[in-house]
């Protein structure tokens, strides 16, 4: 149990501390400005959708793009744009806040303020959250991290709690909403899943352990309950966006691209298997030919990946379609036959493919493999070496914080006087100027402040690029210590079972990371930038573990 109170001296001397930090951090991002540029499938997308709330009309007429991806990120801009607060400002202090609520249960323990202050400082200074091309452009990067962080943040919490026998109803409901809002950004949310099973068995047994009632049944009440609490305000967060769409659209679903629909149609054309295969080309033209052969609604759209607008939009010069590529040619190809106009009966044809394709299967016309997965590329024993080889470098990669582009990949906009404008009205930031004549009438002071900025971001960026990857060997040698440790007697606390939470969850992610670099992406880097917070919170949580342990 957790027991060290400090005195209200300490406590204001805190969160001083981290207002003084936080100020400084804001200070050096003052400059910064968000670019806009022409991304139909990113920020361009985000952008017009977040608009569409905006003007009180959900996320607009029903297109391809609609429901495309979640709508996390779009609710997030206009959250902030109703608030008055400009993106750039929202997204750091949204960041700033997932610090702040980690380093808060650090707070609990008891420790000495200027460990916290270290502790908090090493996350908000993090200079993957400054001018790098996810924050510059509207770009779910920008707030992907922090909700990351801010899920084990709120987690910590509980669990200090249930061992300080204290009333943590409420932090259990905002974890569930934060974690429902957290699977509506990105497609990938199930990473976090091992980390929270770990933190979920800790939970029981953390109930059990303070209950004078040692039955099993006592230990199962109390995560059940917990599992309630927090499902009540994940179920809040996606029922309310499925009931949006249901009410607007006609389909009662958080993202297309989960739907039972086009899980079917796309899973039915991933199950096809062909005597030619290539990497990066789930779907290649056997899987094509085979499915034109035996489904007729997909048959309807062979002029559009054979002959038409897809082989110029996304082949790029290619020999086939990407995997990166594919799932949004596939919505294109519907749309261009008259489909996704309303959502019936587009999501009608789509199962109406996966049906005739799974007839075929059964039937033997084509030869098919089980639906294994709906969206992901089959895998081939091929590729166990290379994956391999994959995972460890993504682990590498994770760990020594490469990938940093300042200013992003462009100096200026786009020259598009209405793509400026609603980049500047719905994010309410600043945007570069988007001609070079005007990028020469910046003033001086501008830009010598960014200047300034970057060169004490850049000083600061030597040292995550180089203590992290020491510090992580240090965090699971202190997991391993710390295991012998409780095996001998010690007590089991909150941040042994964190620390392993953390580090299981960089496991899974780079784990999906590497499936994706081996089957689809040829490579990857702004994914690499939700894992740089938790690294820096696994080296924060083992040495709390090591140097604050229950003894």
């Amino acid at each position: 149990m957790y027991s060290p109170k400090k005195s209200l001296v300490d406590n204001r001397s805190f969160l001083l501390g981290c207002a003084l930090i936080s100020i400084l951090k804001l200070w050096l991002l003052g400059p910064q400005e968000i670019l806009s540029r022409s991304s139909p499938h990113d920020d361009t997308l985000f952008v017009g959708l977040a608009l569409n709330i905006l003007q009180g009309d959900w996320l607009g007429s029903y297109t391809q793009f609609t429901l495309m991806k979640g709508s996390g990120y779009p609710l997030f801009i206009s959250a902030s744009n109703l608030l008055g607060i400009p993106l750039i400002l929202s997204q750091e202090l949204l960041y700033l806040g997932a610090c702040f609520v980690f380093v808060w249960g650090i707070h609990k323990l008891g420790l000495r303020n200027i460990y916290l202050w270290l502790a908090f400082g090493a996350l908000a200074f993090n200079p993957f959250t400054y001018n790098f091309f996810p924050n510059v452009y509207p770009f779910r990067f920008g707030i992907y991290p922090a909700v990351s962080l801010l899920v084990f943040g709120l987690a910590q919490n509980v669990l200090i709690s249930v061992e300080n026998n204290e009333s943590h109803w409420k932090t259990l409901i905002v974890f569930g909403l934060v974690l429902g809002f957290f699977w509506n950004i990105r497609g990938e949310a199930i990473w976090v899943m091992p980390s929270l099973i770990v933190l979920i068995g800790f939970y029981g047994f953390t109930s059990a352990r303070n209950s004078s009632c040692s039955k099993v049944s006592q230990t199962f009440r109390s995560i059940f309950a917990a599992l309630i609490l927090a499902g009540i305000g994940f179920m809040t967060v996606n029922s309310g966006i499925a009931y949006q769409n249901l009410k607007h659209y006609g389909v009662y679903t958080t993202n297309e691209m989960k739907s039972p629909a086009f899980k079917s149609a796309y899973g039915g054309l991933l199950r096809i298997e062909t005597v030619i295969w290539e990497r990066f080309i789930p779907i290649n033209r056997e899987a094509r030919q085979a499915a034109y052969n035996v489904s007729p609604a997909f048959k309807q759209l062979e002029q559009y990946f054979e002959y038409g607008r897809g082989t110029q939009t996304w082949m790029k010069g290619g020999s086939d379609y990407i995997a990166a590529f594919f799932p949004w040619a596939f919505r294109d190809a519907i749309y261009s036959i008259g489909y996704f106009r309303d959502a019936p009966s587009t999501h009608a044809f789509l199962d109406q493919i996966g049906k005739e394709i799974d007839a075929a299967c059964d039937e033997k016309t084509i030869k098919c493999v089980p639906r294994y997965s709906e969206l992901t590329p089959k895998w081939h024993s091929e590729w166990n070496l290379l994956g391999v080889e994959i995972f460890i470098e993504t682990l590498k990669r994770m760990v020594k914080f490469k990938g940093f582009v300042e200013n992003g990949p462009r100096l200026r906009s786009q020259n598009h006087d209405k793509l400026v404008a609603n980049y500047k009205y719905v994010t309410g930031s600043p945007v570069r100027p988007q001609r070079v004549d005007l990028l020469d009438k910046v003033p001086e002071f501008h830009k010598n402040r960014v200047q300034l900025s970057n060169l004490i971001f850049g000083k600061m960026l030597w040292f995550y690029r180089h203590l992290p990857q020491i510090l992580v060997i240090f965090s699971i040698a202190a997991i391993g210590y710390r295991g012998i440790r409780v095996i001998r007697g010690d007590r089991l606390s909150t941040y042994d079972m964190m620390s392993i939470a953390l580090l299981g969850g960089l496991i899974s992610y780079a784990f999906i990371l590497t499936i994706l670099q081996v089957t689809s992406y040829t490579s990857i880097g702004r994914q690499l930038n939700t894992t740089y917070p938790i690294v820096l919170a696994l080296i924060v949580s083992s040495f709390v573990m090591i140097f604050k342990r229950d003894r």
